[in-house]
């Protein structure tokens, strides 16, 4: 059997996120410093869907204590033709130590500052939207202050 080789990876815009929060609720686990940040707004924008935040969904997050910030974001979209979907997404920072600090005290963080990917999956009704539940999409974004703007690509 011979070996064949792979064709890379093509991505596509889909939407873009962009959020606003509620003061975070932190607190010190024995995992690193653990906080949620509710969604006090969130609008979807793109070429794929559009729509808006509807729940008071949010972003559970862990600090850990080697510098890495685990993500896992939870909500639920009303596109613009009324229906509900699902979003839930796992992802990972990694700023550094100095970076993460300028973060935290009001700073801003980017993809030239931080690496941030996160994995989108949708459920949804059957219809217009289930297409979210047959792709594989990956995210990137930046964050400041009380706001985040995520561009979510579809794996092509």
């Amino acid at each position: 059997m011979q070996d064949k080789q792979t064709e890379p990876l093509r991505a596509a815009p889909a939407f873009r996120l962009e959020l606003t929060y509620d003061r975070p609720l932190v607190f010190d686990s024995q995992a690193g410093q653990r906080g949620f940040f509710r969604i006090v707004e969130g609008i979807v924008r793109g070429p794929r869907l559009d729509g808006r935040i509807v729940d008071d969904g949010g972003d559970w997050i862990v600090f850990r204590p080697d510098g890495l910030v685990e993500t896992d974001s939870r909500m639920m979209i009303e596109t613009a033709d009324g229906t509900i979907v699902y979003l839930r997404s796992r992802g990972v920072l990694r700023a550094g130590a100095d970076k993460l600090a300028g973060y935290r005290a009001g700073g801003t963080l980017d993809a030239g500052g931080a690496y941030y990917r996160t994995a989108p999956y949708f459920d949804t009704p059957v219809g217009a939207h289930d297409w979210l539940t047959k792709t594989l999409f990956v995210g990137t974004g930046s964050f400041a202050g009380d706001r985040a703007t995520l561009d979510i690509h579809e794996i092509l």
